[in-house]
């Protein structure tokens, strides 16, 4: 079971809200971490085009992270059970239907941030010809070099 969270509509008045699936278990993590924090954070969620490379500046995968900060005043604030989630703007279309979660393994404990919606790597590097991209990164953006 999952939560599904919506933008404030007071904050987006023009834009379509951003759609983000938090698990109860990362809610639950957000909120520990908060609590030792000062007044006024919260967590940013992020996305970059990961390295890789075709054409110089073209990316193979999508790279999430999390992070303390303060809201600034482009950033989109979104609340799934009292947890507020910042997001910038030039990580929105990454992050909109991504799926945040914690997991806990004998191998790895941390956040783990994926997205459906995102096209496979090698769909989209088909599609802008250059095909250096791998299918071993998983649900990442593509090449985009348009060669």
């Amino acid at each position: 079971m999952s939560m599904q969270a919506q933008t404030k509509p007071s904050e987006m008045e023009h834009a379509p809200s951003l759609h983000l699936e938090v698990t109860p278990g990362a809610v639950q993590q957000v909120q520990r971490l908060l609590a030792g924090q000062k007044p006024g954070l919260a967590v940013r969620l992020y996305a970059q085009s990961g390295g890789g490379g075709c054409c110089g500046g073209g990316s193979s995968h999508v790279q999430f992270g999390l992070a303390f900060a303060k809201p600034r005043a482009d950033d989109e604030l979104v609340s799934v059970n009292g947890v507020s989630l910042i997001v910038d703007p030039g990580s929105r279309k990454m992050v909109d239907g991504a799926i945040v979660d914690y997991v806990e393994t004998l191998k790895e404990s941390g956040f783990k941030v994926t997205n459906p919606t995102l096209p496979e790597p090698d769909e989209a590097g088909l599609s802008g010809g250059c095909g250096s991209c791998s299918s071993s990164s998983t649900k990442g953006g593509g090449c985009g070099c348009g060669g």
